[in-house]
């Protein structure tokens, strides 16, 4: 089991490449990767079911909220060592 807490509290300071500087929460971090990898997942079936975005709302912030919900614990567990190494991100 991960304790939550433990992450929430736990800052992580990122470096872009042109040297600007953000600071978060492993959880927030955790919290943004599962949103990026909900929106791949939506890209790939829309490819897949042939959608053109434009003319189709296809948003449905209530079942990508739950999604992040469910995923972050998991996501804390996947990059748990990754977040302690990693100080560098793409801005």
């Amino acid at each position: 089991m991960i304790d939550i807490d433990k992450h929430k509290q736990t800052q992580v300071e990122l470096t872009s490449p042109k040297g600007k500087t953000y600071k978060m929460s492993e959880y927030e971090i955790c919290r943004w990767f599962s949103l990026i990898e909900a929106v791949d997942i939506i890209d790939k079936k829309s490819e897949q079911l042939g959608v053109k975005g434009r003319g189709i709302n296809w948003v449905k912030p209530i079942a990508i909220q739950k999604y992040i919900d469910e995923r972050t614990e998991s996501m804390l567990f996947e990059l748990q060592s990754d977040l302690s190494k990693e100080k560098r991100c793409i801005i």
